[in-house]
């Protein structure tokens, strides 16, 4: 191999590295994200009004200006933060235990239009005095990238899973 040829390799070697790096920068925020908006559904016995009112707020931080929120099969719709909130904060108080769990993740970044594409399953185990009970959900979730960080620009409601997964950790 010539010098010129190894240099050429060695180049784009490098290049498709940080791009690959560049691209799981992008996805680990994400996840980030997820995770601090999984920990935020999640309530333990004896969270407060004000402190369940908290928590619905800051999920709704997590949506860009503009977002729209589809759940037709629940009969929700939003693309106000003040609705959205408050849906949060209805389904956060309807329970008295909420844990939450997310798998089957699959992320689609595109950062020539700083927009990113997340389907995923999240479980909700929920509880409520001596009743416990699992709903799942299969969700399309659009990301855009705003000042330096992804928000929420769309979610949509793909299927309400019927046979959600059993085994919890």
């Amino acid at each position: 191999m010539s010098r010129r040829a190894f240099a050429f390799a060695a180049t784009g070697g490098l290049l498709l590295a940080a791009i690959w790096l560049w691209n799981q920068g992008d996805e680990r925020r994400i996840e980030r994200n997820l995770k601090r908006i999984q920990k935020l559904v999640g309530k333990g016995p004896g969270e407060g009004r004000l402190e369940g009112l908290r928590r619905a707020r800051e999920i709704s931080g997590f949506f860009a200006d503009g977002f729209e929120v589809e759940a037709e099969q629940l009969g929700f719709h939003s693309r106000d933060r003040r609705s959205l909130t408050a849906g949060i904060h209805r389904y956060r108080s309807s329970s008295h235990r909420i844990a939450m769990r997310v798998y089957d993740k699959d992320h689609f970044v595109d950062h020539r239009l700083g927009r990113a594409t997340t389907h995923l399953t999240a479980d909700f185990l929920t509880g409520l005095d001596d009743l416990t009970g699992l709903e799942a959900y299969r969700l399309q979730i659009n990301w855009v990238e705003q000042s330096g960080d992804w928000r929420i620009d769309y979610v949509r409601l793909l299927e309400v899973v019927e046979e959600p997964a059993r085994s919890w950790w």
